[in-house]
């Protein structure tokens, strides 16, 4: 059993998360991180669950629970629906050959809902993109709508006390 602080969890998928963007090679929000589905990294395409298709498409088939509801990413709205599949994108590399000999589910799933959480801020709104709006003397009006997040996901990653 891996025991580590949030800070060190929060370090982690910081890092994974910058990664897949770094595998998108994106330049300027938003973050399309409907092509991670399309073009996972390499190292994370097989699954456990399934034989390897090159894709993660189950994830616009998996069921969400949200206010007591069952519904998939596909019938959110775009906001949701990016923050949704941004949230399941931790889930299938901790489910690939490569994320279980991490030792990603012993370290995750503890704190499952928090990691998918902060992985997904950071995912859609990683720290160079957010530095350069910043720069452009941009201020939270705008944010969500400039990264593609719900507003509310958006306030929590603009006031990140991590954002270097």
């Amino acid at each position: 059993m891996f025991v580590c602080t949030q800070e060190e969890r929060f370090w982690l998928v910081r890092n994974l998360a910058v990664g897949l963007v770094r595998h998108l090679q994106v330049d300027y929000p938003p973050v399309w991180v409907e092509n991670l589905i399309k073009n996972p990294p390499a190292i994370f395409q097989d699954s456990e669950r399934k034989p390897s298709t090159g894709r993660w498409d189950s994830i616009y088939q998996k069921h969400i629970y949200r206010s007591g509801k069952v519904t998939k990413p596909l019938d959110l709205p775009i906001d949701e629906r990016r923050y949704a599949i941004a949230r399941e994108i931790l889930i299938a590399m901790g489910g690939s050959k490569h994320g279980r000999d991490m030792g990603l589910p012993e370290i995750l799933l503890p704190h499952l809902e928090e990691c998918q959480d902060y992985f997904a801020r950071v995912l859609l709104a990683p720290d160079s993109l957010v530095a350069s709006y910043r720069k452009q003397r941009r201020d939270l009006r705008g944010f969500a709508e400039t990264f593609l997040m719900p507003t509310r996901i958006a306030t929590l990653r603009w006031e990140d006390p991590l954002l270097p």
